[in-house]
């Protein structure tokens, strides 16, 4: 797995690996953003005017599409924001070291369930769950699964958006060092991480067509659609306070830093910015004005 596929488990991780991907009765209210866009343009006292910009972190390759509108407000920006730095040898070193368990991944599962997922590993994914004994289940999900459930060859938006800030001269700044992204999965016990691998071979057919759903409400510019599957979800609550509203508001600070100093172009997963705790709101209550660019 390349370096930056090895960093995109955020967004997925939302919904596939932290929680099942099976709607709850129900849906949860979310602060309407009133207009379908994801690409949001921020300006207020004190501030450059500066642009958010909300990313599916990959999709199908012939379906990728950057809009115009987008690559002229990175243009129009001195410094570019990302949640992670996708070139980073340490990210992968990280990563490569800190998947690895001192217990075979049996130990953490009935002999039923190993066998049920062994046997998946084999017949869906034609691999052996052998190689992969001693690699964290949130993990074997992210390497294993996640190809299969998208399926397709993938491309980024994030990476894509790197590369033309790179070539266009851009200040590059990220909003997580290597070590807190993979602090992250500490806050799951491996417990747990076996039950969400497990549900997610139990309901993969029902997961991959939610991901389908996903996909094609990102495509309508639908962050309120979105964000409404996602927390829809069981154990969605606890989910969404770790890898959403918690990193939002620690960002809070240095995107508002940022934009003080120069005008800036800001690209993170799209979840992270509708809601009560989304960027949007954030920035709104603290007496910015957060506006979709519709053209």
């Amino acid at each position: 797995m390349g370096t930056y596929k090895s960093a995109f488990f955020w967004l997925f991780t939302v919904s596939l690996f932290f929680g099942t991907l099976l709607p709850k009765s129900g849906t949860c209210g979310t602060p309407n953003t009133q207009k379908n866009s994801l690409l949001w343009k921020v300006s207020g006292k004190g501030i450059k005017t500066s642009y958010l910009y909300g990313t599916f972190h990959l999709v199908p390759k012939d379906q990728f599409v950057l809009p115009s509108k987008v690559k002229q407000k990175l243009v129009k920006s001195e410094t570019a924001v990302f949640e992670v730095d996708l070139d980073s040898p340490k990210l992968s070193n990280l990563l490569s070291k800190h998947m690895r368990m001192s217990q075979p991944i049996e130990t953490l599962m009935t002999k039923q369930d190993y066998n049920l997922l062994s046997q998946f590993v084999k017949d869906s994914l034609e691999r052996s769950l052998q190689h992969f004994r001693y690699v964290k289940p949130g993990y074997l999900g992210q390497m294993l699964l996640y190809p299969k459930l998208l399926g397709y060859d993938p491309e980024s938006y994030d990476l894509a958006l790197l590369n033309l800030a790179k070539k266009w001269y851009k200040s590059i700044y990220v909003l997580e060092t290597p070590e807190e992204q993979v602090a992250l999965f500490d806050k799951t016990t491996l417990e747990l991480q076996t039950s969400q691998l497990l549900n997610s071979v139990k309901q993969f057919d029902q997961q991959r067509k939610t991901m389908q759903k996903m996909l094609a409400l990102y495509q309508q510019e639908d962050l309120d659609g979105l964000y409404a599957l996602i927390t829809s979800q069981d154990e969605a609550a606890e989910t969404q306070a770790l890898l959403l509203d918690e990193r939002n508001k620690k960002w809070l600070t240095p995107l508002v830093d940022m934009m003080q100093k120069s005008p800036a172009f800001i690209a993170v997963g799209a979840a992270h910015l509708p809601g009560e705790g989304g960027l949007i709101q954030l920035l709104r209550e603290q007496g910015y004005k957060v506006e979709p660019v519709m053209d």
